[in-house]
Order: structure tokens, then sequence, then C-alpha cells
């Protein structure tokens, strides 16, 4: 358990995630628990516009690559919404991370070398600014970008057609679904009904992915940055003529606490990774297959998805390697103590660190797999695998 300190109050610079705790609050994700239906009203509009048309409706096509389209858009959007889900139920274990990152960080910058400390937080915060920045811009205008090269191409369908020509005029559609018995494919009003909707839901799945994926990102770089401060604050210790019981308790309760916030980052992660990973792996294999057959305006609809799953999928797996080679840092940094030169209760604080260190630390998928940079490499080589199995079987079909 963390403990709260009152007598210090950390600088707002150094605040924990302040920018995205507020767009949780927006939603209902942090604040007050009464707020929870914010996220519930959010999370049935788009159940009800996305999901479950496209689950029970069907795709509204009886095309192979209209059909792989469709499923492949519903496995990303379901998986986004299960994620999510699955995260407001961890409430509990994340309001638990946010205390222990607040504590380690205020005990960095109040104790010894707390300037260099200070530094080392500042600098990542400033990153982490300019990112949950960017992805916020990207997110409000990824709705937009979504929609206008299906409507543009409608409407350039729609005013150029000729009505005397014998093939029926059909409308482009952002995902592909049916939508409560609407002709959204042949009609004008319908249409234009169905895009309009569909753009809130969007919005709705935009703010899901930002609130997402860069609370997860930025938990496992807190966590990296605990195993940090203790490296650095080890390494200063040497540096000094003398090392002091206090210092190095101190330091030992530094590394509890980064090992207690690892494990909460693992167990708040290790479920929606797994299922990043898995959606990655189909929604790959469907989208190439897709993009084999067709070259038109929805390519750029297929396209961005296809680059966003990807670039998340990356971003996981280098964190979760960069949180592993932090962890492994501090045992490093042990080693380089002249530890054989003090005192046997000295060496007693070295060997309850030694034993923490000895723990893998990490993020895992589900506690299948380890989330790093060599299990991002074998995602790509099996989804191109499978789509080349899946092209095949079509083929002989």
């Amino acid at each position: 358990m963390f403990t709260t300190q009152n007598s210090h109050r950390l600088p707002s610079e150094l605040e924990v995630m302040p920018f995205i705790l507020r767009l949780m609050e927006f939603i209902g994700l942090w604040g007050p628990p009464g707020q929870i239906v914010r996220f519930l009203a959010a999370f049935g509009w788009g159940t009800m516009i996305i999901l479950f048309p496209k689950a029970v409706l069907g795709i509204g096509s009886d095309r192979f690559d209209a059909i792989a389209k469709g499923i492949a858009e519903f496995i990303l959007e379901g998986s986004l919404f299960v994620a999510t889900a699955i995260f407001a139920s961890k409430r509990i274990a994340f309001e638990r991370l946010i205390d222990g990152l607040k504590e380690i960080f205020q005990r960095a910058t109040n104790g010894p070398h707390s300037n260099d400390c200070y530094d080392l937080l500042l600098r990542q915060n400033l990153s982490i600014n300019k990112f949950v920045k960017g992805y916020t811009i990207y997110c409000c205008f990824g709705p937009f970008v979504f929609c206008v090269p299906s409507l543009a191409a409608s409407h350039f369908r729609y005013w150029t057609h000729s009505g005397n020509q014998s093939e029926p005029l059909i409308f482009e559609l952002p995902m592909e679904q049916e939508f409560y018995g609407l002709q959204i494919r042949t009609n004008f009003l319908h249409y234009h009904i169905f895009v309009l909707l569909s753009l809130f839901a969007y919005f709705v799945c935009a703010y899901f992915l930002l609130v997402k994926v860069s609370v997860h990102f930025i938990m496992i770089q807190y966590s990296s940055s605990t195993y940090r401060l203790v490296a650095l604050r080890i390494r200063k210790m040497t540096e000094s003529k003398e090392v002091t019981q206090s210092e190095l308790v101190d330091i030992v309760e530094l590394h509890r606490l980064a090992y207690r916030c690892s494990t909460l980052v693992e167990q708040i992660c290790h479920l929606p990774l797994a299922l990043e990973f898995l959606t990655c792996i189909l929604f790959r294999c469907l989208t190439m297959f897709y993009v084999s057959n067709n070259i038109d305006f929805n390519l750029v609809n297929v396209m961005v998805l296809f680059w966003l799953s990807l670039l998340e999928t990356f971003g996981y797996s280098y964190l979760g390697s960069k949180l592993t080679e932090q962890a492994d840092e501090v045992g490093a940094a042990i080693y380089d103590l002249p530890w054989f030169e003090h005192s046997v209760e000295l060496q007693r604080y070295y060997r309850l660190m030694l034993q923490r260190v000895q723990r893998p630390t990490g993020i895992t998928g589900a506690k299948f797999f380890v989330v790093q940079l060599a299990t991002f490499g074998s995602v790509v080589q099996m989804s191109y695998s499978y789509y080349l199995v899946l092209k095949e079987a079509l083929t002989m079909i």
C-alpha cells in the first residue's frame, strides 16, 4: 500500500498526467463516481451506432473483400470498446497507481540529489505533454478525415450520375455495415442520416482511443521512470564519499514503491494489451486481403486504421522493452557498488534490492507473453502468414 505524504506537494510541472486526468473526468472515468453515467452513455451510443448493426444486421455485402473489411472494422472497434470497459473496471488499481507515482515523485524530489531527480521528471513530463497534445489534435480531426473521402466520393457520384444509366447509384460508406433498415447505400437522405450519426459515434471512438492509448503509454513510461530514479539515486550515492544507512533505506523504499507501481501497471494493462496484439494480427491480415483486391476511396479509411493499429502495437512493444531495461538497470547499478567494502548491515539492504531485481519485471499480455519489441516482430510475421493462408484459401473456393 502507498502512504500519502501531505508535507510536500508536487509542483505543477511534475504533476502525474494532469491533462489526461481532466479528459478522463470529462468522460466520467475520473472524479466523482457518479459521473460514470457519462461513460456509459458514450459507450452505449458507440455500441448502437457501430457495433450492434455490424454484429446483428450484418455487413450488407456478399463480396469477400467487403466482408473482410467489415469484419476487420468490427474487430478493431470492438477491441477498443472492450479495452476501454476493462480499463474502467480497473479504477481502484488506477487510483492506487496515481497515488504511488505521486509518492515516488515526492520522495525523489525532496530527498538527496533532488535536483537531478527533478530534472529527469521535468524532461519526461515535457515529452509526455507534447505527445498527448499532438495525439489529441490527431484524434480531434481523425473522425473528419475518416468520413470526408467516402462523403466526397458519394457526392461526386450523386451530382455526376445520369438518371438513365443502367447501373444503380451506390454511395461509399465510411464503414461496411447495415443500419436499422435504412437504405444507406442507395438513398441520398438515408445516407446522410447515417453519416451524421456515425460521425458522432466516431468522435466517441476517437475519445476512447485518446484515453486508452495515452493512459497506457504514460503508465508504462512512468513506471520505467521510477526505476530510472532508483538507478540514478544509487549511482549518485556511489559518487559520495560515505554511504549512510538513512539514504540507503530511502532508496530501498523507493525501489519497493517502483516495483509496486509496475505491478499495478501490469494488473491494469495485461488484458487490454493481449487484446490489442490479437486484434493487430487479425486486423492486419484482413486489411491486407482487402487492399490486395481493392484500390478505391475506401483505401484511405483502411490505411488510417491499418497504420493506427500497427503504430499503437509498436508503441506498447517499445515501452514494454524500455520498462524491462530500466528495471534491469537498477540491478546493474547495485552490482557496480563497492558493496563488499560496506558493513554487513548495509549489505543486508543491498540484498533486499537484489532479491527484488531478480523477479522478472515487465508487461505481459494476459500472462501469456511478454510485451517487447521481439513480440512486435512476431505479430507482423504472423499477420502476414495468416494473410497468405487466407488469400490461398479464398482462391481455391
